[in-house]
């Protein structure tokens, strides 16, 4: 038990969005899953029905997935079609110039006039973009500092949701169109690409009440133990654990430090999601708790100490050498690894090429404690497009038909050209109608258009054997474990003076974990972080539930 109860709440619903002052209140990005109540919110304005500012949701069904999706997870597809079919019916540009900042984690492409890729959309999309492609690790700094002069601001901004500075809803408010009125409703009808976005990822778009963001749809499933089925089967090792300690006896099986093999990386991520430990906030009894306060947290630490002391994790992970984690899960130094969802196809496509029998698959999903494990949602859109404002109704207007035609979904002309190009000149198709980029596709095409908005996410890389049917099934099964954590799809940006408390836990966590610290001093860890803020905090977000 901790020595202080936090502070007790009724059991709440959650509040969609509360109106007011943007500058009284920091930004509450509100995509929750329901309609708010009446009541008044944070700021003392009145609770905002976020249903009645969203898109109706409107699918196309252009081509049948061979594996649907289940409550939300990712749909896969065996094959291309025999032939890509239009979803845009007219030309969506009228001539116009634009320009957009975008985030790129990778080579930034040659611009105009140079890139040919570039030069293909425009035309087919008879508009003249412009791209200020900037590195995401930096993208945050970038941002600020063009939001801070409106002269600066460019005609489409991309931001992903963890680079949103704190009062964005003012900048929002007066720099960026309201969409509300030409998207809320069925008025969406009139862009077919963008209702087929799900309702969730467009409440991630909604701040201070209006809509002003355009989504960018991910993964609901974030968070995956994985292990390189090849090499098990190979050993002749099932990885199938139903606990903890079945865990890590399989560590343990795996562990040859004279094969230079150890059984895995840092596996923080990893025990947070045996034990159930939230992202941020669960509601425990009626109380508000802080992940570092609750007992999975302390369970996930102290599982994580004992695989260190056990030998199983790679010596340079070991040391905290993270930035070669994935390279030593692909040459086969380390048989388990957490990472992301979308981790799965980017080591497959790095490993593939030289090692045509790479197979990596997630860890069947287990809870520590052998109970129902417990898969926590991932946001349904981290990033957001926004528009600049304008006067001109008509320029608006072009540019939702151009976010409508990047929206396209697979199977269509205009996703083809979107993620590879022109036939022939940026990639070249197979006898069953599969895209591989060329050397001039692989110079050139970089995600740029398809940052300002997405379609649905989907499975569709048929080029890696069994891929897209071992993703899409998965997903499809985990989804019986998947929860909403509290909070779900909102995006909160806390107060400035929040922004350092949970730096000493994640210096805790290495410490616990490597046998530096005890424990014990996590209970000192809680208290501090309590009286430095934590409470606060905690009342901040209280703010933003609402009373049943």
């Amino acid at each position: 038990m901790n020595p202080r109860q936090p502070t007790r709440i009724a059991r709440r619903s959650f509040l969609t969005l509360a109106a007011g002052s943007a500058a009284a209140v920091p930004l509450l990005a509100a995509c929750g899953s329901g309609p708010a109540g009446s009541g008044p919110g944070p700021s003392g304005g009145a609770a905002v029905d976020v249903d009645s500012v969203i898109p109706d949701y409107v699918p196309r069904d252009i081509v049948t997935p061979d594996f649907p999706s289940v409550d939300g997870s990712t749909p896969g597809y065996l094959s291309f079609p025999d032939e890509f079919v239009a979803s845009v019916e007219e030309v969506p540009g009228r001539g116009s110039s634009f320009t957009a900042m975008t985030p790129l984690w990778s080579t930034v492409p040659p611009g105009l006039p140079d890139n040919s890729y570039m030069v293909t959309v425009n035309e087919e999309i008879n508009a003249d973009f412009r791209f200020q492609i900037t590195d995401g690790n930096a993208y945050g700094e970038k941002l600020q500092a063009v939001l801070a002069a409106e002269s600066s601001v460019p005609d489409f901004v991309t931001i992903p949701s963890w680079t949103l500075p704190p009062r964005f809803g003012q900048a929002a408010e007066n720099l960026f169109a309201d969409l509300t009125p030409h998207l809320a409703g069925d008025k969406i009808t009139k862009y077919p690409n963008l209702a087929n976005i799900s309702s969730d990822a467009w409440r991630c778009c909604v701040f201070n009440g209006k809509l002003y963001g355009l989504p960018y749809p991910s993964d609901l499933i974030n968070s995956v133990i994985f292990y390189r089925h090849d090499l098990t089967s190979e050993l002749g090792i099932e990885v199938a654990p139903a606990n903890a300690q079945e865990f890590l006896d399989l560590a343990l099986e795996l562990t040859d430090p004279g094969a230079n093999r150890w059984a895995m990386n840092d596996m923080w991520a990893g025990a947070q999601l045996m034990f159930r430990v939230p992202d941020k906030w669960i509601l425990e009894g009626g109380n508000l708790v802080h992940r570092v306060e609750s007992e999975a947290y302390r369970q996930a630490l102290e599982f994580q100490a004992e695989l260190f002391a056990a030998g199983v994790v790679h010596p340079d992970a070991v040391a905290g050498n993270e930035q070669q984690a994935r390279q030593r899960f692909i040459s086969g130094e380390v048989v388990i690894t957490p990472d992301g969802a979308g981790g799965w196809l980017s080591a497959t496509r790095e490993a593939y090429a030289g090692n045509p029998d790479y197979n990596q698959q997630p860890v069947p999903a287990f809870a520590g404690d052998g109970g129902t494990p417990v898969i926590f949602k991932g946001t349904p859109s981290n990033l957001f497009t926004f528009i600049k404002q304008t006067d001109d109704t008509e320029r608006l207007e072009e540019q939702l038909a151009l976010a409508n035609y990047f929206a396209a979904p697979f199977g269509t002309k205009e996703q083809m050209l979107l993620e590879y190009g022109a036939e022939g000149v940026h990639h070249d198709l197979d006898d069953a109608n599969v895209p591989t980029l060329n050397e001039t596709g692989l110079r050139e095409v970089a995600r740029t258009y398809t940052w300002i908005t997405r379609p649905p996410i989907v499975a569709s890389q048929v080029q890696y054997p069994s891929y897209v049917e071992d993703f899409a099934t998965w997903m499809a099964g985990v989804m019986e474990y998947a929860v909403d954590p509290v909070f779900y799809t909102q995006q909160i940006v806390e107060p400035p003076e929040f922004g350092a408390l949970e730096q000493p836990f994640i210096d805790l966590e290495m410490d616990i974990a490597r046998g530096r610290s005890d424990i014990s001093a996590l209970d000192a860890a809680i208290e501090n972080w309590r009286s430095a803020g934590g409470e606060q905090l905690r009342e901040f977000y209280a703010e933003y539930l609402d009373e049943q």
